[in-house]
């Protein structure tokens, strides 16, 4: 693929007076603007807390895991699942639980996350990282999903790089994802997955990253330890923005917030002698209830999408559900 970088080289950066073509995303200034949950961002909570904070203990919740074996088991019996792994951690004292967490997966969309993480990174370095101007000169299929890939990017138009991860996030925009991961250093990107010990190769097309790995980049945001708060809180505001609202959106209270990345992959395999088609959804997020924040993930194969997305619904109701009544 033939990447413009405006008329300049990948190396250089534009300023303000040269950036690409100012979009309702751009226009939008309240999207730099945090607000407080936690003093005054609204996203995160730093690793340094107030003294008093620090010597209330969180009480911890009774087990539920069983709950939600049973629920997985009858998904499977049913046949509305084909196989199904969950990851859950309480942000409040670190205490988890998973089922089948190990089992490896193919990312697919959620490679946006650690995208923008390695953008955010490189950019505390070089803040002009995200004012560089990108052109958008072919579109291209970016991901493999049940639904061709949509894009709002304008052929020939250019685009900040902060523009392209904002709509990459809230709008899933897959083009502005192949755009930005050709005009990153491959060494950049590396270097997230290796600073945050996750075992994956994102130069790789195959099924090798765990639930329990990818929590490791929701982990570092909602604590600002890796990142910078501002750009923590700026990375967790872009996915609590998303449009895409799909299975554990829907299975909590319109009023409680989720910070989350959607992803979705049909492989054919072989069973018996015939090919059958497989539907593998994923979705990962941080749940903000009131009182007890807590990190969700779950990965779903099956044939029917419908049923897949709505075991979703149903593994995250019973946990929020038990989160809510144990707080």
């Amino acid at each position: 693929m033939t990447l413009i970088v405006g008329a300049l080289s990948l190396g250089v950066f534009l300023g303000a007076g040269m950036m690409g073509v100012l979009s309702p995303f751009q226009a939008d200034k309240s999207e730099e603007q945090p607000s407080g949950r936690e003093g005054t961002f609204r996203y995160i909570r730093t690793v340094v807390e107030p003294r008093d904070a620090r010597t209330k203990a969180t009480p911890e919740m009774k087990p539920f895991r069983y709950k939600v074996n049973d629920l997985i088991q009858e998904k499977v019996k049913n046949g509305d699942a084909s196989s199904v792994s969950v990851y859950f951690r309480d942000l409040n004292n670190g205490n988890w639980i998973g089922i089948g967490e190990r089992e490896t997966f193919s990312p697919k969309s959620l490679l946006k996350l650690p995208l923008m993480i390695a953008y955010f990174k490189w950019a505390e370095a070089n803040p002009l990282v995200l004012r560089k101007s990108l052109t958008y000169v072919r579109k291209d299929a970016a991901t493999e999903q049940a639904a061709p890939v949509k894009t709002e990017l304008v052929l020939g138009n250019s685009y900040t790089v902060n523009d392209l991860i904002y709509r990459m996030i809230t709008r899933d925009d897959g083009e502005a994802f192949v755009l930005l991961s050709a005009n990153i250093p491959k060494a950049r990107l590396d270097r997230v997955f290796k600073d945050l010990n996750v075992e994956y190769d994102p130069h790789q097309d195959d099924d090798s990253l765990s639930l329990r790995g990818f929590a490791a980049f929701y982990r570092v945001l909602f604590n600002a330890s890796y990142l910078n708060e501002e750009l923590s809180e700026k990375a967790l505001r872009y996915l609590a923005k998303s449009s895409l609202k799909r299975g554990m959106a829907s299975a909590i209270p319109m009023n409680v917030e989720i910070a989350g990345k959607y992803g979705e992959r049909t492989v054919t395999v072989s069973e018996g002698g015939q090919k059958i088609v497989l539907n593998q959804l994923h979705e990962f997020g941080i749940v903000y209830h009131p009182r007890r924040p807590f990190l969700l993930g779950v990965m779903v194969r099956g044939e029917d999408p419908a049923n897949l997305e709505q075991t979703i619904r149903d593994i995250t109701r019973i946990v929020y559900e038990e989160v809510d009544s144990q707080s």
